[in-house]
């Protein structure tokens, strides 16, 4: 909820004013003002440009402005960074002190019980039905737009909503589908007894000394993709975090990327994708193709090789402690933390731009 009224104030931030329009100079009243040829159609205002907020320099004066007047706002980006760093530093502690002690061969020992079986028919069946959901919404938007014609919802709107439909259905297909394997679905993916208890100890440990070396790798991704000048196309969830300024958008985005997404992504990745590969592969040969699926889905060029590693992870902690508790919360906490503190950063910015311009 905080990071939606932090992007709700960056969307009412008042835009400058329009310049006033000089006086006609003299001999040139009563003349007919020359067309302008390719003049690019005006954004709505909802929408706004992914870096406009993100200045060019950083103002020294505007910064120490900024921290006077917005102690809170900086005290969170403090608290976020705090947050990350020390992260990073129990992460590295944790896999530098197994690796001296040589407990790397424990990570291969799976105690936790079978993961439960699925077919790959039931998992091509769960697909069938998403891809006719999918295929289903350009109809749904037609019939709004003949029974609503005086509301036009835009691509933005109908991404969010879209999205939070499609892994809604996700979710209660698969948990339907979990209900007639002979026990309830809460059983199928680990949530009883004491099991979810330990798959969130271990989850939390594993994703927090896997968390320095997913950062670095994609520190040095990005390196490289500086370096070579190419310039990826941005993730659709990306677009509507950066330009959508509307509450109801925006926190449909936020529901989606910090609950529903997650929720969705573990059963059908972790759940039944990963389980029914492994019924007839080994673990390591699932765990790549559920985690290189898991990435692809993103369409995130730029991050793929970092969420392909968080994806494998998730794997291995679900073959580990044989419950989705764990993997479920880690995603949850993941991307939660990574949302606040973009829009953290994103309204310190819009607030630095509107100093640094008086």
């Amino acid at each position: 909820m905080f990071v939606i009224a932090l992007h709700v104030r960056t969307a009412t931030l008042q835009p400058p004013s329009p310049a006033v329009a000089s006086p006609p100079a003299a001999g040139t009243a009563g003349r007919p003002t020359p067309a302008i040829k390719d003049r690019p159609s005006a954004q709505p205002e909802h929408i706004e440009d992914t870096l406009v907020w993100l200045p060019k320099q950083l103002d020294r004066t505007a910064i120490e402005r900024l921290a006077m007047q917005e102690p809170r706002l900086v005290g969170l980006l403090i608290v976020l960074a705090g947050t990350f760093a020390a992260i990073m530093l129990i992460g590295l502690y944790l896999s530098l002190r197994d690796l001296k002690r040589r407990r790397l061969s424990e990570l291969w020992r799976f105690t936790a019980p079978p993961l439960p079986a699925w077919s790959l028919g039931e998992l091509g069946r769960i697909i069938c039905l998403c891809v006719m959901v999918i295929a289903l919404i350009p109809f749904v938007q037609l019939a709004v737009a003949a029974y609503q014609m005086a509301w036009k919802p835009d691509r933005n709107f109908w991404i969010a909503v879209s999205m939070l439909g499609l892994d809604g259905f996700i979710i209660l297909t698969i948990l339907a589908f979990a209900n007639h394997k002979g026990r309830s679905a809460i059983e199928t993916f680990g949530f009883v007894g004491d099991r979810p208890n330990r798959s969130i100890r271990t989850s939390v440990r594993g994703y927090v000394a896997a968390f320095p070396w997913l950062v670095l790798l994609l520190v040095a991704i990005v390196e490289v993709v500086r370096l070579t000048g190419w310039k990826p196309p941005e993730e659709p969830i990306a677009q509507l975090i950066f330009q959508e300024g509307r509450p109801l958008v925006l926190a449909m985005t936020m529901v989606l990327a910090c609950v529903i997404g997650p929720i969705a992504e573990e059963l059908l990745f972790r759940g039944v994708l990963y389980a029914a590969v492994r019924k007839r592969t080994s673990w390591v040969i699932a765990m790549l193709v559920s985690g290189a699926l898991f990435a692809l889905i993103h369409t995130n060029p730029l991050g793929f090789i970092p969420i392909m590693g968080l994806g494998c992870l998730l794997a291995y902690l679900y073959e580990r402690t044989g419950s989705l508790a764990g993997p479920l919360l880690v995603h949850i906490v993941h991307n939660t933390l990574l949302m606040s503190l973009a829009m953290t950063v994103r309204q310190l910015m819009v607030q630095h731009s509107a100093l640094a311009g008086q």
